[in-house]
């Protein structure tokens, strides 16, 4: 078991612990904070509005703010897709605009006192409220719609009609809370309530923020569901363990830590704390983590199911700055506000950095040559001197492909100079994809394109997949050598094919870095293929391949063995149902006839 793991359940078990203690949930008699309890209390809006004025941000933030809002009051209430369109799964896309408007509304009205943005927010919350239920078979729509009322329902308490207050209490509570009770009762390991993924920390928080929107009317109810959330989200917190990287990709750590954010502070507001769970290790690296790998071009390591390559807006990074008293995050996050506010395309939480909004910063230090991540997804970041011309970004994994959400990517990596990512991640394929949840060996979801290492920046034996029931991890690493470097054990991804597989980058210097692969094959009939995809104009001159793109240029060169040279194919897809693929070669050179096959391939931005 990985070191990581093993502290994670040490946290767990100190979590089941500490839920002995009693949880400071209201006694009889005596009230939380009053309304609004959640996420930004009357105090900190007096604080926002003394800010307005002196941060343009911010003013920028309130301006798109009030005409999203504007834009609002004329959309139609959401009706429940189930009752109109066959065969509907869920209702996940409502549930999240509904959080997205709530948000929105209540925030406008809050800012601006204008009745008309509260009296659309209280139909909206009026008109959710009657759906027959908020699809418990799909339990992230019910947290998402729970988050959604709860935060329109104690935002707007003071003007919602008596009879509005009585249906959101009771909807809370019967489509959500009673759940919840027997949920914690009944589910096995791989209970949302229970299991090691995002759906755990979201649909956890979801029921503490509707349980303590409603406290005063069912207080025993409020305490049991905050003890129980509190005793399993250490199981999915377990796995930032130790230096923050969350296993699931970058798209589920905004996910994931959205929510953790919400609930934290939700916790840490009215009751005075989060029961140890921002003590979990890894957890207050996260943010750092995140900010650190993103590219010198602003770009995201999009591995494992993750599409999007900016990082999230989502005010995550002003809840940690504050949190973790880590003011580069919030100079951070502010860098993205700016590129992001007039866009007119928000994510669901996106206004909540008014309400966070944190001023603070740091003065910005130069990261080292080579970072190293540990997690289930070890991560290697190699940083060149952004001062000298060509300079070279690369980040690297290593991963345990059968985790959630997972592809069979040990050994990739993407490299970056002047601003252009040359060598790149697919992303993810359509969810409803047959077997793409199948992460057994054999299983359908490695037949598609992008889930398979045919697709990555790695190797493949015979033209054979990566085997998901391997692991990839750091066998040694160097960063305070002259030429700092990471050697990667990949062997069991490659269990049946090969004796041994070592992946080793090493930074020559700013902009070389030469990555080197020893493959012990089990007989010298066996061939290695080494690629990469781009989406950049490639040209192969034997060992060497020039790829250009947006006027800049970057090469590859084969220094071993001296026979071997480089070819390319279109990326394509391997069914039409798979997402298509436009505009993406596969770079690649294929070496056979030795017992150990060592191949070293130097990566120039010269």
């Amino acid at each position: 078991m990985r070191l990581s793991n093993i502290v994670g359940l040490f946290f767990l078990l100190f979590s089941f612990v500490a839920m002995g203690r009693n949880l400071p949930v209201r006694q009889p008699g005596k009230e939380l904070r009053q309304h609004p309890r959640l996420l930004f209390s009357k105090q900190e809006e007096q604080r926002v509005r003394d800010l307005f004025g002196t941060e343009p941000l911010l003013d920028s933030l309130r301006a798109s703010l009030m005409k999203e809002a504007e834009r609002l009051l004329s959309v139609l209430p959401q009706e429940d897709p189930r009752q109109k369109i066959k065969n509907t799964k869920d209702i996940l896309p409502v549930s999240r605009e509904q959080v997205y408007r709530m948000v929105n509304l209540a925030l406008a009205y809050r800012l601006s006192g204008d009745r008309r943005f509260a009296e659309k927010a209280e139909k909206e919350l009026v008109h959710v409220c009657n759906y027959q239920d908020w699809d418990p078979v799909h339990y992230l729509d019910v947290a998402e719609m729970t988050t959604a009322v709860a935060i329109g329902y104690d935002w707007l308490y003071d003007m919602l009609a008596p009879s509005t207050k009585k249906l959101v209490v009771t909807s809370i509570k019967t489509k959500a809370l009673d759940l919840v009770v027997e949920e914690y009762e009944t589910g096995n390991s791989d209970s949302w309530a229970k299991r090691e993924t995002n759906w755990n920390v979201v649909c956890n928080t979801g029921m503490v923020l509707g349980a303590l929107a409603v406290e005063e009317h069912y207080p025993e109810l409020t305490r049991h569901i905050i003890g129980q959330a509190v005793k399993y989200i250490p199981n999915c917190l377990k796995h930032f363990a130790p230096d923050g990287v969350c296993y699931e990709g970058p798209a589920y750590w905004g996910y994931t830590n959205m929510y953790l954010s919400l609930l934290l502070k939700a916790l840490n507001d009215n009751l005075g704390q989060d029961f140890g769970l921002s003590e979990i290790q890894g957890v207050d690296k996260s943010v750092l983590y995140y900010m650190h790998s993103t590219s010198p071009s602003g770009k995201i390591f999009n591995f494992a199911n993750s599409g999007s390559t900016a990082p999230a807006a989502e005010p995550i990074y002003f809840y940690f700055s504050k949190a973790f008293n880590q003011p580069e995050a919030a100079a951070f996050y502010r860098n993205v506000l700016s590129k992001t506010v007039q866009n007119g395309h928000y994510f669901r939480f996106y206004f909540l950095s008014i309400p966070w909004y944190d001023t603070s910063s740091s003065v910005s230090e130069s990261l080292p040559e080579l970072n190293v991540y540990r997690g289930i997804n070890d991560i290697v970041v190699f940083n060149g001197d952004k001062n000298t011309p060509n300079s070279l970004y690369l980040i690297a994994k290593t991963g345990d492909p059968d985790m959630a959400h997972q592809q069979l990517d040990i050994g990739t990596f993407i490299v970056e100079t002047n601003g252009i990512r040359w060598s790149d991640d697919l992303g993810t394929d359509n969810y409803s994809l047959p077997g793409f949840w199948d992460y057994k060996p054999d299983g359908q979801r490695w037949t598609y394109f992008r889930n398979s290492n045919f697709s990555h920046n790695t190797l493949s034996i015979d033209h054979k997949l990566q085997n998901s029931a391997g692991t990839g991890e750091i066998k040694e690493y160097d960063d305070k050598a002259v030429q700092p470097f990471v050697t990667m054990d990949m062997s069991t991804a490659y269990a049946g094919q090969s004796r041994f597989v070592y992946r080793t980058f090493r930074m020559l210097d700013d902009t070389r870095i030469l990555v080197t692969d020893s493959v012990g094959l089990q007989k010298p009939s066996q061939s290695v293929q080494w690629s990469v995809i781009t989406s950049a104009d490639v040209e192969c001159k034997g060992n060497t391949a020039i790829l250009r793109k947006d006027g800049k240029s970057f090469s590859l060169k084969i220094a071993s063995p001296a026979n071997a040279f480089f070819m390319t194919k279109a990326a394509k897809r391997g069914t039409e149902a798979e997402k298509p693929i436009e505009g993406y070669t596969i770079l690649s050179a294929s070496v056979s006839g030795e017992p150990v096959q060592v191949i070293k391939v130097l990566l120039s931005g010269e």
